[in-house]
């Protein structure tokens, strides 16, 4: 009984004693604040919203400058609408701006980090350690949602450092088998690859699986096509990508277990989760100030928007109204669990993954996997456009892809996009991922201004 050993005894020693973290104390305030109603939640969330906005307008020098120069002042905020009028925060910002966002006397422990660089510039930022307990407080919690526990085997389908040292190797390796966890490898979707991370799961039998979403389903895609049947574990998280409804079914069906889906960033974690309900993503508004925006106003429930993003924890290096370059939509209800947490309806995909028309269209890149799911013949795919607004569709092939496949893809996804788009079909042997182990469906180097057209 090494879970409960590890839950009750080990764990809390590990990290409360020798590492000196509250993560677990933080842990019992989330559990707790999560029943309270969200009219409670969302006044706590604003007031530490204000506090933030105060914080960097006093202690930061970028926030200082930045504000000024926008003609802003934080005493002149009163409500939410008020905000828009604030600069927002980019990675460009991040990349120019990192030593001018490191806050006034700041002289404790900073911990490095960055993007995963999907679009190729990654940013570096940093973040403080009680910034990183709460986080990790809430990852917890949210793992609970999915049916995890402390010192329950966990199995992960993730991106591994390329170029690992051995001897960090070893340590992570040790510090996974204390924990309980196991990381396989994302990078690599070759069909040996993924028979061996079955096998892997086969072996481990794992109580909760976490992985990135085209990952996860390649792996379910190939177990059940091989015939093999997976363990049940009492949860699977997919994250990092946009999970679209039918690899929901197709993961479930191999594992015979629900899928959670979860939205985060690497500059700020979690940003919202399902529950057992699995009604919308619960957002981590304790920790997270989360705001839609359609052009220059906040968008309304239902209506898709970018998101920007303030960090309420960190005071070491704040990261305030961040444009993550995602577009979500938020929920009109609230989740029938109790929890007083809002909802995100959903994650609708990066503002580089929209894909622009001669005339301005915008199509989104959730309209991809709707159509080549039912095509047998394409095994994985990617659409790429460039700044001249021509389309490359990249497609490795499976058995049965014909040249008159490729001319029906141009022809039908014309009578979308108009007949004027410039549009080719490349057979490829191999589809890479980011540098953070994701796949994206789409591609595009078209700027977009979301809430507005396309720039001509």
């Amino acid at each position: 009984m090494y879970s409960v050993l590890f839950r009750n005894v080990l764990f809390p020693v590990y990290e409360t004693k020798l590492r000196r973290r509250a993560t677990l104390t933080y842990l019992e305030e989330l559990k707790r604040s999560q029943w309270r109603p969200e009219s409670e939640l969302r006044e706590l969330n604003w007031r530490k919203m204000l506090a933030t906005l105060r914080f960097a307008e006093e202690k930061v020098p970028f926030y200082r400058r930045r504000f000024a120069e926008y003609g802003v002042r934080v005493k002149d905020v009163h409500a939410p609408e008020d905000l828009v009028r604030f600069p927002v925060l980019t990675k460009a910002d991040l990349r120019a701006h990192g030593d001018e966002l490191i806050a006034d006397g700041w002289n404790g422990k900073l911990f490095r980090s960055g993007t995963g660089g999907s679009t190729g510039e990654p940013a570096r930022f940093f973040y403080d350690h009680t910034t990183y307990e709460c986080r990790q407080a809430a990852a917890l919690r949210a793992d609970a949602w999915a049916g995890g526990r402390i010192g329950d085997k966990e199995l992960y389908i993730w991106g591994i450092p390329t170029h690992e040292p051995r001897w960090k190797k070893v340590k992570r390796t040790l510090h996974e088998a204390f924990i309980r966890k196991k990381t396989v490898s994302a990078w690599n979707l070759s069909e040996a690859r993924l028979a061996g991370v079955v096998d892997e799961i086969l072996r481990y039998q794992p109580n909760l699986v976490v992985g990135y979403t085209s990952p996860l389903y390649y792996t379910a895609r190939y177990a059940l096509e091989a015939g093999c049947r997976l363990p049940t574990p009492k949860g699977i998280i997919a994250t990092a990508e946009r999970l679209f409804p039918h690899q929901r079914e197709v993961i479930e069906k191999a594992f015979q277990a629900p899928v959670y889906d979860r939205y985060g960033c690497r500059e700020m974690m979690l940003i919202g989760a399902e529950c057992e309900r699995r009604e919308g993503k619960h957002l981590n508004i304790e920790n997270i100030f989360v705001e839609v925006q359609c052009g220059d106003r906040l968008a309304r429930p239902g209506e898709p928007g970018e998101v920007i993003l303030t960090d309420l924890l960190c005071r070491s290096m704040p990261l305030i109204r961040y444009k993550n370059e995602d577009v979500v939509i938020a929920a009109d209800k609230s989740c029938s669990c109790g929890r007083g947490l809002p909802l995100l309806a959903s994650v609708e995909g990066r503002v580089l993954d929209m894909i622009v028309g001669p005339d301005g269209q915008l199509l989104s890149a959730v309209f991809f996997p709707y159509f080549f799911k039912d095509n047998p013949t394409v095994e994985r795919y990617q659409v790429h456009q460039d700044k001249s607004r021509a389309i490359t569709i990249r497609i490795v092939p499976s058995a049965g892809y014909q040249p008159e496949t490729s001319h029906a893809i141009e022809r039908d996804l014309r009578r979308f996009l108009g007949e004027r788009a410039d549009i080719r079909v490349e057979l490829v042997d191999e589809i890479p991922v980011t540098s953070g182990g994701k796949f994206r469906f789409t591609v595009s180097e078209v700027p977009i201004e979301f809430g507005r057209e396309a720039a001509a």
